[in-house]
């Protein structure tokens, strides 16, 4: 163990791997069934792709410039990895392999982040693992990462598995940390397209080659680095040459993208920039009051290591190797001008470490100081006083985390409840101002196309999959990922070949519409801005309610929020 309590308040209950298993499984498995699509690059950078390799209907979905040969930043590999599933269910109606697909996802993060906790609670401390549990059960952050089609999602399964590897303690007879902590950074860096992930493998990598001897340790950490390379980035780059036609090193094109290019003033700047504030608001979010705490568990640390030495044991530098990915990861985020929330997802199990650290690290100078001053250990013992402590914002993380999810689920769930209406015959379905709420081609019949209308928006918008010569045995769809599309930039440049009139559309999606058309569904959905917006008006005790309730669903307070009728349209015959 890397802490050790006094004797009298020591405690090994918890519950056991299996429980916290099943008490993830379940929690995860509900959240996959009901959670919303956040963010359209999930939609059409990946679940439309999987769409792609899953289904016979494959001209109907949408390509990315990401996926065009010439620019090839998107990884192939992590896509054929999730079609697997969609695939096997191709008999089945599209949208029953979504959800599959995230129960899958659901039932792979529970298990990751299981074997997490396991292993903090062997070589760390049981109550750390115990606070982290409730954390990773609770939070919304978790919630909304557990489940999506994201690379970064993929980095935290595969950061939860290897820093549970990375929780023994080096030295030279840990052989089975430094192999499998190395291939699991390596899978999840590697397969995912997102080479940036090795940074949360740093602390790791310093700690295997800081101890003696120096030589050995180096040998051992280099021939992991290469079988992992060998296992994992050779298949991995095999599978994107076969996809683009042409030897392709995804993670390499990504980092040339996003670093090299900006001197010709390209870069993921063009798609928005954000404030400092943003990934604290974020944290907050996801995460309520772990967040704070995460933030403030290298400090904690330190003021342990200074105050109660008994309990560190000489292990403040080890804990703090273990904490200090995280605050590696937010420093690599918050200098980058163009800021996403999923980029955060990598980082979100050593969010719950860090905050439990921090939790266990607070009770400790409480049980330090009660010591002093009563000179009982028995005492101490017995009190409640502790409990309370920890109970609290343990109990607040659960409450704030629910009322998250359910804010999420019940105010933006419209987008994928309205899909659910469209009929089973032929014709078009028509996106305009409402494209970056589309759920995919999961949610739409066979015989149905899906078309955008011009709209206000002047970026680049995704263009359909299309079939051109290539053929190639060992893929099947080299027909259409081997193919060049003509109208495409890595400017976010308007490409207007992207729209069809409106009066091509049978059906339209919209929060508003003219007398040619008439509702099929319409389902309630907030409007995030206009909300934003009332919330800065009228008196402070509105604005408080207002502010409170975009953020969280507390029954009684959404009528604070201005809500829109999302709808799916029919034109009037």
């Amino acid at each position: 163990m890397l802490i050790h309590d006094p004797p009298k308040l020591a405690t090994q209950a918890r519950p056991s791997w299996r429980t916290a298993l099943g008490i993830l499984v379940c929690v995860r498995v509900l959240i996959a069934c009901v959670m919303i699509i956040s963010d359209c690059d999930e939609v059409y950078n990946y679940w439309e792709p999987v769409h792609l390799l899953s289904a016979s209907t494959t001209p109907k979905a949408f390509e990315t410039w990401e996926y065009a040969p010439q620019y090839a930043i998107r990884s192939w590999a992590y896509i054929t990895l999730h079609a697997i599933v969609p695939g096997s269910l191709a008999h089945l109606p599209s949208y029953v392999s979504f959800y599959a697909l995230r129960v899958v996802l659901a039932i792979a993060s529970s298990f990751a982040d299981a074997f997490l906790y396991e292993r903090v609670a062997q070589f760390v401390h049981v109550r750390i693992a115990r606070y982290m549990l409730v954390f990773l059960v609770a939070c919304a952050g978790m919630h909304s990462a557990s489940v999506a089609l994201l690379p970064s999602s993929m980095v935290m399964y595969t950061t939860s598995v290897g820093m549970a590897y990375a929780m023994q303690p080096a030295s030279m007879a840990a052989s089975r940390r430094t192999y499998r902590a190395t291939a699991a950074f390596a899978f999840g860096a590697l397969c995912s397209g997102w080479p940036y992930a090795l940074v949360l493998a740093v602390p790791f990598v310093l700690e295997e080659l800081c101890g003696a001897p120096l030589g050995r340790r180096l040998a051992r950490g280099c021939s992991a680095a290469l079988l992992s390379a060998l296992c994992v980035g050779v298949p991995t780059v095999l599978i994107d040459s076969l996809a683009y036609g042409r030897p392709t090193l995804v993670a390499l094109q990504t980092i040339l993208y996003n670093v090299a290019s900006r001197a010709r003033g390209i870069g993921p700047e063009l798609y928005g920039v954000e404030p400092t504030s943003y990934y604290f608001v974020a944290l907050a979010l996801g995460f309520s009051v772990a967040a704070p705490m995460a933030l403030v568990s290298l400090p904690m640390l330190a003021l342990a290591a200074r105050y109660l030495p008994s309990r560190i044991a000489g292990s403040a530098v080890q804990l703090g190797l273990r904490l200090a990915p995280l605050y590696l990861w937010l420093a690599v985020l918050f200098v980058q001008p163009h800021k996403e929330e999923r980029f955060l997802y990598a980082a979100y199990p050593l969010v719950c470490f860090a905050a439990a650290v921090t939790l266990y690290l607070v009770r400790a100078f409480l049980e330090s100081a009660y010591l002093r001053f009563t000179r009982s250990p028995y005492r101490a013992s017995r009190t409640m006083l502790f409990s309370a402590v920890t109970l609290v914002p343990l109990l607040a993380a659960a409450v704030l985390g629910v009322l998250r999810t359910s804010a999420l689920i019940l105010y933006y769930r419209a987008p994928i409840d309205i899909m659910h209406a469209l009929p089973n015959e032929a014709g078009t379905l028509c996106y305009a101002g409402e494209w970056h709420r589309f759920p995919s081609h999961f949610f739409v019949p066979p015989q149905v196309r899906v078309e955008f209308v011009e709209s206000a928006f002047r970026g680049i918008l995704p263009h359909h999959f299309r079939r051109g010569n290539a053929s190639d045995p060992l893929w099947p769809w080299a027909a259409y990922t081997r193919t060049s599309p003509t109208h495409v930039n890595d400017r976010n440049a308007h490409e207007p070949d992207r729209y069809v009139a409106l009066s091509q559309c049978s059906w339209l999606v919209d929060t508003h519409a003219d007398d040619t058309w008439e509702p099929l569904m319409c389902r309630p959905f907030v409007d995030n801005e206009a909300s934003r917006l009332a919330a800065q008006t009228g008196p402070l005790p509105a604005k408080i309610r207002a502010t409170v309730a975009r953020a969280l669903y507390v029954p009684g307070w959404d009528d604070s929020l201005v809500w829109r009728s999302y709808c799916l349209l029919r034109r009037r015959a």
